[in-house]
């Protein structure tokens, strides 16, 4: 709470009785708002089993190191977020966020404050002829639509043990887990499913003329964190477009144009460019209490050694209630042409390798970094380009037990190369903080680090499905499946929590409806995590977590052939002694065993607590074979 101070009653007014002008005290404060929150996190890591490696990154020293103290995540987060919001004039404000972050490592050089997300002015404008918005300034947080400008989100099934930065606080500590239990969601910030922009946003609704009931139009101009250069430059602009005109009809049913596009260029004279572009028609209607929905178009791609050329871009769904099929039903047609490139839509980019961007980073700096490149095998609900495929989906009640799951399988559409790539969903988080934003780290270079997750490419190497090029022989087909069971019940008279998430995918070079539990898969994927919570009382609770991955591939992709670590120059080995390849192909174990505490010590303050034993390891490739600890400590406080 902000305390307010106003002179005016000591002012004596016979001082001012010369003055023309009459008296006017305002008080600046009353039209600027503060909020924001202070997060402490701190971490004790160790690593008793870990491969040897030295690379420049966040730490200094050798790393990683065997013991680590350390604050922040890593990431560009704040540890202080303050925001700062008011009224300029009328119908024009302005917000801001100032961030300050400190490792608290006894040196003062690489503290950081400063602004977070820019200064953004916006102003709404409302009259006769409708309600006009426009924003501007520093980045905002847009969506549009799934294949236009969207972040994925699939089927909202994930574990709570791990708290993200950006998790807002609740009011009790069981708010969580039990608005989970029964919406299968949680409270997320304005980010959650949006892509930040920055530059123009234009708004308009609520026109008067009979015929344009229900129509709203919106707008950007400027830069997605994909469009890196500046937006004007010598040699090179680099900046986006896009728009929605929407309808919304007396009986709720939505309809809308969209059309995203991105362009780069590549040379000095601005005349050799790199673009993408998007145009699709989206619906969402009821009929006979059948919900339709998605969304079709056509999009295209072109650079320097690529004409433009366009491609179809269909999802279809259709939800059925109850009544019809005893349990609700959702099925799901993709059809997603190789053309059809838009690293800011809710699909992957597997067709244009020109759009990865990788880097290393330090805490601080502004990362660019893209998911695994080739034929990504991915959970249900997450699509990719240059594939087609059908999904179906279910949820329902059954006693005290919420179930949810599905089925998918997809197809490619064109042979563009013969590479996998698939995330580590259970160990992901804990991989990742290894090496923030790395690509090839690890013993064998397998491990590619992004934003709170890690995944790998895959090759097929066998020659009777590639070509002495390394082109693909073959058509490459994925299976999808997750299984998502929630569970409420009392023990000791409180209440408790238990999420069990399962998932299984799989990719091969032919079709099958179900995943293929065999070695005729180049990749099996297993993920089982199991969370469970403990309501001890209003103000705290006990969390527990037990996570389990596995990774086969077959024979026919990348084998272990050689010793990443041989004896160097000075006749020192920093590997396994006399290590012998085992010429076999990935088979990984992750297992992890996690305990903690929620603890509400104010409104608006809380206490979070976990330890957890991980391990990941490779049995066929022995150097990859990580054990260690890992304790958190997360003060969050919202003022």
């Amino acid at each position: 709470m902000l305390t307010k101070f106003s002179f005016a009653q000591n002012i004596d007014s016979t001082s001012f009785k010369f003055k023309s002008t009459s008296l006017s005290i305002k008080n600046p404060i009353q039209n600027i708002r503060f909020g924001g929150y202070f997060r402490f996190f701190g971490y004790v890591r160790d690593l008793p089993t870990m491969y040897p490696l030295s690379i420049d990154n966040y730490y200094s020293g050798e790393y990683p190191q065997q013991t680590t103290i350390s604050v922040g995540t890593g990431y560009r987060e704040p540890m202080m977020l303050l925001s700062i919001s008011g009224t300029a004039k009328k119908n024009i404000n302005f917000g801001t966020d100032l961030m300050l972050n400190s490792p608290f490592n006894g040196r003062f050089d690489n503290n950081f404050f400063g602004l977070n997300l820019g200064t953004n002015f916006y102003s709404t404008l409302t009259s006769n002829v409708g309600k006009y918005k426009v924003h501007a300034g520093g980045i905002s947080w847009y969506k549009q639509s799934k294949m236009t400008v969207w972040s994925e989100e699939g089927f909202l099934r994930y574990s709570l043990f791990e708290r993200a930065p950006y998790d807002p606080l609740t009011k009790t500590v069981s708010s969580r887990y039990d608005k989970y239990y029964n919406q299968g969601t949680i409270d997320q910030d304005i980010r959650f499913s949006n892509v930040a922009f920055q530059g123009i946003t234009f708004n308009a609704s609520e026109f008067p003329w009979w015929f344009l009931e229900g129509v709203s139009l919106q707008s950007i101009l400027g830069k997605t964190q994909n469009n890196i250069a500046n937006i004007v430059s010598v040699g090179k602009d680099d900046y986006c477009f896009g728009s929605r005109l929407s309808k919304k009809t007396i009986n709720n049913n939505t309809f809308a144009f969209n059309y995203f596009e991105s362009s780069t260029t590549v040379d000095s004279t601005s005349e050799f460019k790199r673009s993408y572009d998007i145009t699709t028609f989206e619906f969402d209607f009821k009929f006979s209490k059948i919900n339709i929905f998605g969304e079709v178009g056509l999009g295209s791609y072109e650079s320097l050694t690529k004409s433009k050329s366009y491609g179809e871009a269909i999802i279809i769904n259709v939800s059925t209630p109850k009544k019809y099929t005893l349990i609700p039903l959702q099925f799901q047609y993709s059809n997603i042409a190789a053309e059809v490139v838009n690293v800011n839509a809710s699909f992957r980019n597997s067709s244009v390798i020109d759009l990865l961007e990788t880097t290393t980073i330090e805490e601080g700096l502004n990362p660019t970094i893209m998911s695994g490149f080739g034929g990504p095998i991915t959970n249900l609900g997450y699509l990719s380009n240059n594939r087609q495929g059908f999904s179906l989906n279910t949820e329902f009640e059954l006693n005290d037990f919420t179930i949810s799951g599905g089925l998918g399988f997809y197809s490619e559409i064109d042979r563009i190369n013969s590479t996998f790539s698939y995330n580590h969903i259970t160990t992901g988080l804990f991989l990742s903080r290894l090496s923030y934003f790395t690509t090839g780290y690890g013993p064998y270079g397998h491990l590619n680090s992004f934003y709170r997750g890690v995944y790998e490419n895959v090759n097929v190497i066998d020659s009777n499905l590639v070509d002495s090029l390394g082109n693909p022989l073959f058509d490459k087909f994925y299976n999808s499946s997750d299984l998502h069971i929630k569970y409420k019940t009392k023990l000791f008279n409180r209440y408790l929590y238990v999420f069990c998430l399962s998932n299984f995918n799989t990719a091969q070079d032919f079709f099958s409806v179900l995943p293929v539990n065999s070695s005729k898969s180049f990749i099996r994927q297993f993920n089982n995590q199991i969370d469970l919570c403990y309501l001890v009382n209003e103000n705290f609770s006990l969390v527990f977590k037990h996570g389990f991955e596995r990774v086969i591939a077959n024979s026919s992709t990348n084998v272990d052939d050689y010793d990443p670590f041989p004896i160097d120059a000075t006749g020192q080995d920093l590997g396994r002694i006399n290590y012998i390849p085992s010429f076999k192909p990935r088979n990984q174990i992750g297992n992890i065993f996690g305990f903690g505490v929620d603890i509400k010590l104010l409104n608006g303050a809380y206490l979070f607590l976990r330890h957890s034993q991980f391990s990941f390891e490779d049995k066929n490739f022995a150097e990859t074979n990580i054990r260690g600890s890992e304790s958190t400590i997360e003060l969050k406080i919202n003022f």
